[in-house]
């Protein structure tokens, strides 16, 4: 009796855990605020991907209503587009400077000079884009820092041991 009581809590609870999976898969997907006719809507999802795009490229809105060539799908491309770009550009700094590749390359090798004891070295012509430049300084100066504070305390712990 304890076993089959045991499978059918077992067996309900990963029937909820599936459930969920699902439900979460399908709000990270599509907001819950958006209408099934904007989910199946060819010019709002179009918008909304160019939107995200130019969020996540850092670039100004631009909406280009020429993409298309009713008013109504003009109209459904600029609210997708509209959607996309504040989504994606309300994204913490944090978590924007977490895919940012410029960031992530300065806060290595902030973190490295800083581990190595050397002074900030900040060369940021390996960047070709202002933003990047810009993007590799913060990641650099950041890792520094961060490396700087966590040797000092390192070492000061080591001094007051001996």
């Amino acid at each position: 009796m304890r076993r089959l009581l045991f499978v059918l809590v077992l067996a309900l609870g990963v029937g909820a855990a599936a459930t969920l999976r699902n439900a979460i898969r399908q709000g990270a997907s599509l907001s819950a605020t958006r209408s099934a006719d904007e989910a199946t809507d060819g010019a709002f999802r179009d918008g909304l991907y160019q939107g995200e795009l130019a969020a996540t490229r850092g670039g100004a809105p631009r909406i280009s209503g020429g993409r298309w060539a009713m008013d109504k799908n003009r109209e459904s491309f600029a609210v997708g587009y509209e959607h996309g770009y504040t989504e994606f550009s309300n994204i913490s700094s944090t978590t924007s400077h977490a895919i940012n590749g410029a960031f992530r390359d300065g806060l290595f090798l902030g973190a490295l000079a800083a581990k190595r004891g050397t002074q900030p070295h900040i060369a940021t012509g390996r960047w070709a884009a202002t933003q990047d430049r810009t993007s590799f300084k913060e990641g650099y100066q950041q890792g520094y820092a961060e490396s700087s504070v966590l040797r000092s305390s390192a070492f000061n712990g080591l001094r007051r041991s001996e």
